[in-house]
């Protein structure tokens, strides 16, 4: 399903990719019970009318940060959690239409997307503390949230220990970003990449906040291996 906006795609196992215009991904996971949206995107779209057409049940939002492309569109829905150490000031400002909006890529642009797209605000967004090792339960599909330094001082991976999948946010990315607003050094990270290599190395698939969603473990390894060298 596509639109100028959003590309969803089917990963299986009650999973969607959802791609905002090849910025960011966001990942519906659907139990029998709940779902569990992490990340939200930029919000140029309508994401919360999107989710609401791929599963019927009550939704919660989580995000990996609280960056703009990823907790941006946070208005649009009743609340998300967001890791504890990101609920502060600067991250909320982080969330205001001004810094969106100059998330916009080319990509958007040409796809005929412009500042007025980017609307609502995130101030007012109801922000709830996410702890590290908190458990989302969706029924027969159990969801952990892990708190792995590097990309940002609170980023959080989640491990969906049911289907042995790990959404990485941008704590593992083909292009690793960590040159941004509140990123933290390199050897900050490195433990935080080593332990999403090991869950890659036990069998789970790892899956990103950019791209095409898929993290090749093999390149996290190269990351690493360029990093201790630093």
């Amino acid at each position: 399903m596509t639109d100028n906006i959003y590309t969803v795609e089917d990963l299986g196992n009650g999973t969607f990719r959802i791609d905002e215009c090849g910025r960011d991904n966001c990942y519906l996971l659907c139990g029998s019970e709940r779902a569990l949206l992490i990340d939200c995107s930029i919000g140029t779209g309508d994401i919360a009318a999107l989710v609401r057409t791929l599963t019927p049940l009550d939704v919660t939002v989580a995000v990996t940060h609280a960056h703009g492309d990823h907790s941006g569109a946070g208005y649009q829905f009743p609340a998300l959690f967001v890791p504890r150490a990101e609920c502060t000031r600067n991250f909320r400002m982080q969330n205001t239409r001004f810094i969106r909006r100059m998330l916009l890529s080319n990509r958007m642009k040409r796809a005929g997307l412009t500042k007025k797209d980017i609307a609502g605000s995130n101030l007012r967004a109801k922000w709830i503390p996410l702890d590290d090792g908190a458990v989302f339960e969706l029924g027969g599909r159990t969801v952990r949230a892990l708190c792995l330094p590097g990309h940002t001082v609170g980023s959080t991976v989640f491990l969906d220990e049911t289907n042995r999948l790990l959404f990485t946010g941008d704590n593992a990315c083909p292009v690793l970003p960590l040159h941004i607003y509140r990123c933290l050094p390199l050897e900050c990270w490195i433990p935080s990449g080593e332990t999403i290599l090991g869950f890659a190395e036990k069998g789970y698939a790892l899956f990103c906040g950019h791209g095409n969603g898929r993290m090749d473990p093999a390149l996290l390894r190269r990351h690493l291996e360029d990093a201790r060298t630093l």
